[in-house]
């Protein structure tokens, strides 16, 4: 079963284990309690906190499913980063503000001081559903990425890694996400400079750009729709056409690192908003390269398959009979089948850290939600230190659970980086609005916001699956500012008047 790995394979991958769950005992032991667990008592330092955030913002769905759009697609992706890093800095100097002027331990606590707990609650039951949704999709891509590489079944790879991360982050908490985030961001880089490097020199660096340029694998920017006849629909639909992606970028940004527990986490553990403005707006920066690179990557696998040519690559079966490579398959076959040894290891080491920066932050922070805005909340009930931190960490555990049976449950999947888009799109929208009225506004109601999110999240579900099913010529990225704006504009007519912000 594990004839793939070899001695310093092995080796590579046992020192990353013990350096990750050395780094998770070693910060467990200065967790004094929950609230510590959660927030760090806000002393992290700001360079940590902007590894974490790149490492988490990576994740699998970075690490293994960008190099399949770069080798069936083209950069075009790279879009998506202008708004995106427009994103981070509205959201350093408009969100960051309010949230550490509440004092709040999570963002949906801060709903509940601006409007109430029906708010906070319809806003906590959304996350952990489209979390534990999106963050599923990337623990299967890494597990399926890893069963490829080492011909091991699923359900193994899957139990390793959620087993590994409860481990680790039930005992270090939110220091412990950290720091293995910094230590993860650095093993993902490396992986994919060593992977180009290694595919340049195999087949030439003049080899891999003739056959990318040849067939259109270099394009980034695209600012008309290529069907000429397609009329006013062919700009408002086209998700790659580039006003579309920077808006769609800005705006699907905004609502992950201002709405989202587990993106948001992080940069409440810094010692003042200035250190996580920093954190946050230095990400964007970072993050364009490291979607470049990986698309790259992708560019660089079409070549080398191009040249030598593999009739066993991974296939699907299109509707009409004829097959495909499947595209979010090509990356952990190369590694498996063509990496030497060593090399391997590394790669194999980046499969392991991309599902951890996706497990480890996605538990702690549905451990940290659950905790503060449903169980303490509900059950009218303060926790000692010990009881809470213990609490904290049965949470971790069940939350790690669930998230590996929803992998489970998806590992037919296809179209994976798109996937985790079109799972936010349905809430995210909602997020963002009930979020935007409480930062920008004065107005809005408890009843009005839990009322507006239901029915502006409901309304997007079902116009994504018009869309899915072909029933609707619309483009599946507008969800988000449909259930942004529906969510917003309902909250601010809603008569009822609303509390002063504290």
């Amino acid at each position: 079963m594990f004839a793939k790995l070899t001695l310093l394979d092995g080796l590579i991958v046992l020192l990353y284990f013990a350096a990750v769950l050395g780094i998770g005992l070693y910060h467990a032991r200065r967790n004094k309690g929950a609230d510590d667990f959660i927030s760090a008592s806000r002393q992290m330092p700001w360079l940590a906190v902007l590894g974490s955030i790149v490492a988490t913002e990576v994740s699998a769905a970075t690490f293994l499913a960008t190099p399949g759009v770069g080798f069936a697609e083209n950069m075009s992706y790279l879009q998506f980063g202008v708004g995106s890093f427009l994103a981070r800095i509205f959201i350093a100097f408009v969100f960051l503000g309010a949230f550490y002027a509440a004092k709040s331990l999570t963002i949906y606590e801060f709903l509940a001081k601006r409007f109430g707990n029906g708010t906070r609650y319809t806003a906590t039951l959304f996350f952990i559903v489209t979390r534990l949704l999106a963050s599923a999709v990337r623990l299967m891509i890494a597990a399926t990425g890893l069963s490829l590489i080492l011909d091991v079944p699923f359900a193994i790879c899957l139990a390793v890694f959620t087993l590994v991360a409860i481990i680790y982050t039930g005992g270090g908490g939110i220091r412990g996400i950290i720091w293995t985030d910094v230590l993860q961001a650095i093993v993902f880089i490396s992986c994919g400079l060593a992977l180009i490097l290694y595919i340049g020199q195999n087949i030439g660096w003049s080899t891999i750009s003739e056959i990318g340029a040849a067939n259109g694998r270099f394009d980034i920017f695209r600012f008309s729709p290529t069907d000429s006849d397609a009329g006013l629909l062919g700009w408002l639909n086209d998700p790659k056409l580039f006003w579309i992606a920077a808006v769609f970028g800005f705006i699907s940004t905004t609502a992950a690192f201002g709405t989202d527990q587990d993106m948001t986490q992080r940069m409440l553990t810094c010692k003042d908003v200035g250190a996580a403005r920093r954190s946050v707006i230095l990400s964007g920066f970072i993050s364009i390269p490291i979607a470049a690179l990986f698309l790259f990557v992708g560019v660089a696998l079409f070549a080398f398959y191009q040249v030598h040519v593999d009739a066993s690559l991974p296939m699907t079966v299109l509707a009409d009979g004829s097959s495909s490579v499947t595209a979010d398959k090509v990356f952990p076959w190369f590694i498996g089948t063509e990496l030497p040894s060593g090399l391997r290891g590394l790669l194999l080491v980046g499969v392991l850290a991309a599902a951890m920066s996706s497990l480890d932050s996605t538990m702690g922070a549905l451990s940290s939600s659950a905790l503060v805005d449903l169980y303490r909340p509900l059950l009218k009930k303060q926790t000692s230190n010990q009881i809470g931190l213990r609490l904290s960490r049965i949470f971790v555990s069940i939350f790690g659970v669930v998230l590996a049976l929803t992998a489970w449950a998806l590992k037919d999947a296809t179209g994976f980086l798109w996937l985790t888009f079109k799972i936010g799109s349905i809430t995210y929208g909602a997020m963002l609005g009930v979020f935007l009225l409480g930062i920008l506004t004065t107005r809005g109601s408890d009843r009005g916001n839990w009322i507006s999110m239901l029915s502006g999240s409901l309304i997007c579900g079902l116009l994504l699956a018009l869309i899915e099913t072909g029933n609707l010529a619309l483009g599946w990225t507008w969800l988000i500012v449909i259930g942004t704006a529906w969510t917003f504009g309902i909250g601010y007519l809603w008569h009822e008047k609303a509390p002063r912000p504290e």
